[in-house]
């Protein structure tokens, strides 16, 4: 999901910025490193919030990137309103208990419904496309546990 966002943001950003269409010609990394390396101190620092600022100079937006989506979709940009065609979204178990089901096509199935409505939010203007899902690391390595 991440994917779609960021390239429809570096369409917007070259569509905007005929000096920078060049960026389209490098390999992603490249690309990414020749964009960055544009940003101020200021405009890195201010990048690494969930509500970037966006850099007007470069012609970038302001992006709102963080939505959760680990069990359901969630997060600051979603919108539940009470007008439209919906206001929810399917709220599945906690992960816990649906890893507990050992029953892959089962998750497969979640992610599946997850994924559609994101894009259904999305479709209007409800929420973004970036999902993120917190991530708890059950093993730790030894230098850490003593």
């Amino acid at each position: 999901m991440r994917q779609f966002a960021i390239h429809r943001l570096v369409r917007t950003f070259l569509a905007q910025n005929c000096l920078f269409a060049k960026l389209a010609l490098l390999a992603p990394l490249d690309r990414a490193r020749s964009l960055v390396a544009l940003y101020t101190l200021e405009e890195k620092i201010n990048a690494t919030s969930s509500a970037s600022q966006g850099v007007e100079r470069l012609g970038i937006p302001p992006y709102q990137w963080w939505s959760e989506g680990l069990h359901g979709i969630a997060g600051p940009g979603t919108n539940f309103s009470d007008a439209g065609e919906y206001s929810y979204s399917t709220s599945f178990p906690q992960p816990i208990l649906m890893g507990a089901a050992f029953d892959d096509a089962l998750i497969t199935e979640v992610a599946r419904v997850i994924s559609i409505e994101a894009r259904a939010f999305n479709n209007a203007n409800r929420t973004g496309l970036d999902f993120w899902t917190p991530v708890c690391l059950p093993v730790f390595s030894l230098a850490v546990m003593c």
